[in-house]
């Protein structure tokens, strides 16, 4: 008889763990029609939230591409000027004399430009050449402009002047 105690407790238990593998099986399947059954009621709060967010992107990249336009503005408006005062420059360098120092002070006192004073500058040492000399040779060599600058301790604006000035 013993046998047949087990046999039935052994019968019990797997009639109790064949329920419980039930419960849980359809637990899984209520939780699994709650996932998967999203009515349309449920989105709409996503899709004004994405709306939204599309709106705000797009004022956004209103407000970037007219920042961008005024940003175009100035630096055309700065290119046009440096490049009037660069013509004037070469119109200017042009029109004075060899010694524009000597015809300052001459204007200023009233005397002619041979009988002005020299220049308050010190006269380069012999085998020394100029900036702009310097300037011109290593534009010869064929340096960028960002070479040249940091080489001779001068901005690259000088340098762009120097080879506008020989153009």
């Amino acid at each position: 008889m013993a046998e047949s105690t087990l046999i039935s407790i052994a019968f019990f238990l797997i009639c109790v763990l064949f329920i419980m593998l039930l419960i849980a099986f359809t637990r899984l399947i209520k939780m699994q029609k709650m996932l998967t059954d999203v009515s349309p009621k449920d989105l709409y709060p996503f899709l004004e939230e994405l709306r939204e967010l599309v709106i705000e992107s797009e004022r956004i990249a209103d407000k970037l591409e007219d920042e961008i336009t005024k940003k175009e503005e100035i630096l055309e408006d700065i290119a046009s000027l440096a490049e009037e005062k660069l013509r004037r420059l070469e119109t200017i360098s042009d029109t004075l004399p060899d010694n524009p120092a000597a015809a300052l002070l001459a204007a200023i006192s009233n005397t002619p430009p041979s009988a002005a004073a020299a220049p308050q500058t010190a006269p380069l040492p012999a085998g020394q050449l100029s900036i702009r000399d310097r300037i011109s040779d290593l534009i010869a060599i064929g340096m960028t402009d960002t070479q040249i600058a940091s080489e001779l301790g001068v901005s690259t604006t000088e340098v762009q002047i120097v080879r506008r000035l020989e153009q």
